[in-house]
């Protein structure tokens, strides 16, 4: 590409704005020899005067220099929240995973519904060999979801209510699991349609299989067998280790 010199963008200026040597110079109270040894290349106008050259030609300093003006960075406007008003729950700060089959939202309160629309449904969409889980990591208040829940880093703080399993830290209120629970001390009761593993239950503990915990301040119930430390109410189970109140 042919290199335009600074002397000759001046003199080419100029002319687009229709003004001699003279002229300019008496603009930029300088003299006609200066404008003249600018353009020609002899020396360039003082750096002072770079600002009042730029506006005499109406462009900017880039461009009295040749360099080509960036284009304004474009922000992609952010697409706007959609904000579902008929939904069957209140406006809090509660985590809910829920599923949708076209505009109708799965309550999952039928057995069948909830077998056929997890495991058939969500597993072929997804892919997976397994029922739909909610992975999250960080601390919560209350969890609702239609699917299993996986807490990998973090504590609940108040209940957790899940259709499937729930594997998680602590939690301060009540676990509700429609399969295994498997977690850290709770606050509250314990019910899982499947197998309990946890720490210390504040409240009572009912699972569809066996239980294996800390103490229980209430009552506890299995479809197998207990294994706990210390049980505060009435123990009803096929096999209990542990110490019964």
């Amino acid at each position: 590409m042919e290199q335009i010199y600074f002397g000759e963008r001046i003199a080419a200026y100029r002319k687009e704005r229709g003004l001699t040597q003279e002229g300019l110079a008496q603009r930029l109270g300088v003299t006609n020899q200066a404008v003249s040894k600018w353009e020609s290349d002899q020396c360039c106008p003082d750096i002072m005067l770079l600002p009042a050259l730029a506006d005499e030609f109406g462009v900017s300093l880039d461009e009295l220099f040749g360099r080509s003006v960036p284009a304004p960075v474009t922000v992609p406007e952010q697409p706007a929240q959609t904000v579902v008003d008929d939904l069957p729950w209140p406006d809090d700060e509660d985590l809910r995973a829920v599923c949708y089959v076209g505009h109708r939202l799965m309550d999952f309160t039928d057995t069948n519904e909830r077998k056929v629309s997890l495991g058939g449904l969500l597993n072929m969409h997804i892919g997976a060999g397994q029922p739909a889980e909610l992975h999250f990591s960080g601390s919560v208040r209350d969890i609702h979801s239609a699917f299993g829940v996986v807490v990998e880093n973090g504590d609940v703080g108040g209940d957790v209510h899940a259709q499937d399993g729930v594997q998680c830290g602590a939690v301060g209120g009540s676990v509700t699991a429609g399969d295994g629970v498997n977690c850290g001390d709770v606050g509250g009761n314990v019910t899982a349609g499947d197998g309990v593993n946890c720490g210390n239950v504040c409240g009572s503990v009912k699972a569809g299989d066996s239980v294996s915990c800390g103490d229980v301040q209430g009552d506890a119930e299995a479809g197998d067998s207990i294994v706990c430390a210390d049980i505060g109410g009435s123990v009803r189970a096929d096999r209990v280790v542990g110490g019964a109140q």
